[in-house]
């Protein structure tokens, strides 16, 4: 087995309705009699991804493949469907479908759990002057659609439990002599910092992108 450190997006440059009446397996064999044409002895990428999220099987990742002049060794060479008309910094979205990029992330995890020295994945347009795939790869990968850290509902609860917990408190301290005062107020200094940590973690865990 080569040795694989790389992927590299593609897209095949097609209009987003083509062949939309052909499985997606005839789609690729298409694709591989383009290629073919121009005398390789195979289809240039090793997977493809349809639409609809389906990834089919191109090139076989043990050989090398033709995707990349100059970086073709030590690669693994990943093409979209759709793409024509694209700009290599669009946005993912402009050309290609939810599915195929829930399909694209499954499929860079899954190589590189199979493929522990893959260190990098990166776009076709960082190595040629051409838009392909039609987006900023590095960008799109650490795409988490960050929240407005308000708008967490985890974070807002939070919030709303410290407010409400505060006001019935001072309503309460109010009629206590100074004995009890003491000894209420420093049980709510002991339920602040706990609401305090709760608020530290539901920050931490929205900033990595979890609900």
């Amino acid at each position: 087995m080569r040795k694989v450190n790389e992927i590299i997006i593609h897209c095949t440059a097609t209009r987003a309705d083509w062949w939309e009446s052909k499985s997606s397996q005839a789609k690729v064999n298409e694709v591989r009699r383009w290629h073919k044409d121009k005398t390789w002895s195979d289809i240039g990428y090793h997977y493809l991804i349809d639409r609809d999220g389906t990834v089919v099987d191109g090139r076989p990742v043990e050989r090398t493949g033709a995707h990349v002049n100059g970086h073709n060794t030590g690669t693994i060479g990943v093409s979209l469907f759709g793409g024509l008309g694209s700009n290599e910094n669009d946005k993912f979205s402009d050309h290609y479908t939810p599915e195929q990029g829930t399909a694209l992330r499954d499929l860079l995890n899954t190589l590189k759990r199979r493929y522990p020295s893959i260190t990098k994945v990166s776009g076709h347009n960082e190595y040629a002057a051409k838009a392909c795939p039609g987006f900023n790869v590095r960008e799109w990968l650490f795409d988490k659609k960050p929240r407005s850290i308000m708008k967490s509902t985890t974070l807002q609860a939070t919030v709303g439990t410290a407010v409400a917990g505060a006001t019935g408190a001072g309503t309460a301290i109010a009629s206590l002599d100074d004995t009890a005062q003491l000894i209420v107020i420093a049980a709510a200094c002991v339920a602040g910092l706990m609401l305090l940590y709760i608020a530290r973690e539901r920050i931490r865990k929205w900033a990595k992108g979890e609900r």
